[in-house]
């Protein structure tokens, strides 16, 4: 398969945008051994940030819960084109005959890392925006995170290293920003906290519970669903059974003396 991108100039970004994600349509669709779809995808991923830095998420005709079934705009396709052919790789670097290979460690750490900064800068996107992510993000997430649990490897990469990548970490901070989302001030309160936020990731536990009563510090987490986390909400059901996120000392203490916190929680859906 030959995949062919003109050199364009910044002003036909629109045409630039068709043909990657074209050409990421057409990577997803095709069997092919998985260090070529690294290769093929490595070969775009300048393409690929260029478009997202200039043309950020925006807020499409669905966003607000009113239409849910509304087209994608382009920007979100590209997004969700690249985190899908990703996680295609992911999988297929994931497959036991690359067991035990030094080279596809290195290669599965370059996929998750792109696809835990992808799929957040969405999120952080919406966050910021004060909108609901764009469809997928949160479900792309969680079930990341079910796909490791399931194969033991939250605790970090298997390349060994001082500051070793953690995905369980990253995927915890992406929860704590989420859970944001829920605060009139939102898009403040991440501003104002959101450098701590992998510090504080790191230090919060997020764990499956099987009961759990009026524990208002603690925040709820459906992994079936395309949401972030949630404080619990007036008529929610008690107990609530299912994950928890039980966030870091310091984020709760931070988000309760914040002064924009005190704007309670947006009106549930």
């Amino acid at each position: 398969m030959t995949i062919w991108l003109e050199r364009l100039r910044p002003g036909d970004m629109q045409v630039m945008l068709s043909q990657v994600l074209l050409a990421l349509e057409q990577i997803r669709d095709r069997a092919m051994e998985p260090e070529r779809r690294l290769a093929m995808l490595r070969a775009l991923k300048e393409q690929v940030e260029s478009i997202q830095a200039a043309l950020p998420p925006r807020r499409s005709s669905g966003r607000d819960g009113c239409d849910p079934s509304a087209p994608l705009s382009l920007e979100e396709r590209l997004n969700r084109s690249w985190c899908e052919n990703l996680q295609h790789l992911l999988s297929d670097l994931g497959h036991p005959r690359s067991a035990g290979q030094a080279r596809f460690a290195v290669y599965r750490e370059w996929v998750l890392r792109q696809l835990l900064k992808d799929l957040g800068r969405a999120a952080d996107a919406a966050v910021r925006a004060q909108v609901r992510a764009a469809p997928g993000t949160w479900r792309a997430l969680h079930d990341l995170f079910l796909y490791l649990d399931g194969r033991d490897e939250l605790a970090g990469s298997a390349v060994a290293g001082a500051h070793r990548f953690n995905p369980g970490n990253e995927y915890k901070r992406l929860l704590l920003l989420g859970a944001l989302a829920d605060y009139a001030d939102g898009a403040a309160l991440l501003a104002e906290l959101g450098p701590r936020l992998r510090e504080w990731g790191a230090a919060s536990v997020l764990r499956r519970d099987l009961r759990v009563v009026g524990e208002s510090a603690l925040l709820r987490l459906d992994l079936s669903k395309d949401a972030p986390p949630y404080r619990a909400r007036p008529g929610d059901e008690q107990p609530y059974h299912g994950w928890v996120l039980e966030p870091a000392a310091g984020f709760t203490s931070a988000l309760s003396l914040c002064p924009l916190a005190e704007r309670r929680l947006l009106a549930a859906a």
